[in-house]
């Protein structure tokens, strides 16, 4: 999605619904694989020499800035859904 995305922007077209999917995917796709790490590692995971601590501190960024997982999915419900805008 976020190559579909760069490809458009590239283009010059129109990629504001494929660039916020592609953000929102990567952030909780990251976020997961973080957590799976975390919960495989136990209470290692929060040990810094495994680095998953910090991981999951960094992924968090993406997560939240500059726009929230919420705002992306208001945004893409009142522009791929045409529902009304809910804020």
């Amino acid at each position: 999605m976020v190559m579909k995305a760069a490809t458009l922007f590239d283009k010059g077209e129109e990629c504001g619904i494929e660039a916020n999917a592609g953000k929102y995917l990567a952030a909780e796709a990251a976020f997961e694989a973080c957590h799976t790490a975390m919960l495989t590692l136990g209470g290692m995971g929060y040990a810094q020499e495994y680095h998953v601590e910090r991981l999951m501190r960094e992924v968090m960024i993406p997560r939240t800035a500059p726009v929230s997982p919420h705002m992306i999915l208001n945004y893409l419900a009142e522009k791929v859904m045409d529902l009304p805008k809910s804020y």
